[in-house]
């Protein structure tokens, strides 16, 4: 299994001025910081204590090392002003000093969820099933529409003649068909994470999940991060199939899930074989491991796509 994200700068290291930036931001000082692992950011992400008894979670990123990092901070704190804080968690401040940027919001008092615990994967459902419609504005769009280059994916594989190894008993054509039916399979009026991992997810100590990272929301079906959170799930070794009865997804069609899947893994396996963007190395080996996860459990799904 491919090791998740890599080391980060921690808040002692980043730039001075904009460390007194942050603070003067929070209006107390910082008197200690924990750096958070986890996650495909090259930027810091560190929960910080400050003088006042207040703690705050501040993500920073330089456009230097990765100017997509830079934009995506920056749309989370866009979404995060339309989500209620039941939802996600509450922006506090945004530091915009080029080419640094920093993302302050509230510091959600939890842990990540063990993926090998029903009861934190339950939480972490029970999350999703409470995400609300979609607001107004136009700031999130259907995730049809976001992921319609992503589901061309297997095109471009058979098109390339790459069939990657992970997709040996497949048929990629077939694969490449379901994928196509995502417009109608996909479609809803809810808010979706987009991106619901073991690492995008907390649980409190009222034992009730949490979904942080918010950058890639969009508008779906209410039952999308559900299924993205238990791949994550059984990408790690947990049990699965008790996740797969919980209300959120009693109502999720077997045919709309198995497109999911096949858009997902047209993502994993056709993005991992492109070069790996800069400040983000073992992305794409995590991605071809992800991407063979998703295959494995497709195929056990639908034995007709072999």
């Amino acid at each position: 299994m491919a090791v998740r994200g890599s080391r980060r700068p921690e808040w002692p290291e980043l730039p001075a001025d904009l460390r007194e930036e942050v603070e003067a931001a929070l209006g107390s000082p910082v008197v200690a910081s924990a750096s958070r692992a986890g996650g495909w950011s090259p930027g810091s992400a560190d929960v910080v204590d400050l003088a006042d008894g207040r703690r705050a979670f501040v993500k920073t990123a330089d456009a230097r090392v990765n100017a997509r990092t830079v934009a995506m901070h920056r749309r989370e704190a866009a979404v995060l002003r339309l989500l209620d804080r039941r939802v996600a968690p509450a922006l506090l401040a945004e530091v915009d000093r080029p080419p640094s940027y920093g993302l302050v919001v509230e510091a959600v008092d939890g842990r990540h969820p063990d993926p090998a615990s029903a009861a934190d994967t339950a939480a972490v459902l029970d999350a999703v099933g409470a995400l609300p419609a979609a607001p107004a504005g136009g700031l999130l769009r259907p995730l049809e529409e976001e992921l319609a280059e992503d589901a061309r994916g297997w095109h471009r594989l058979l098109a390339d003649g790459a069939a990657p190894p992970e997709a040996r008993s497949a048929s990629l054509p077939r694969l490449a068909a379901l994928a196509e039916a995502m417009p109608e399979a996909l479609h809803g009026e809810r808010v979706v994470h987009c991106d619901l991992r073991v690492d995008n997810a907390l649980v409190d100590g009222q034992g009730r999940g949490r979904l942080i990272d918010w950058p890639s929301a969009a508008v779906g079906a209410p039952w999308i991060d559900a299924v993205t959170y238990v791949l994550d799930v059984r990408h790690l070794g947990g049990p699965t199939e008790e996740a797969m009865r919980h209300p959120v997804l009693r109502d999720a069609p077997d045919e709309h899930v198995d497109v999911l899947l096949a858009v997902l893994g047209a993502y994993f396996l056709d993005t991992a074989r492109t070069a790996e963007p800069a400040g983000l190395p073992g992305i794409r080996a995590y991605q071809r491991a992800q991407g063979a996860t998703v295959l494995a459990w497709l195929l056990e799904r639908r034995p007709d796509l072999r």
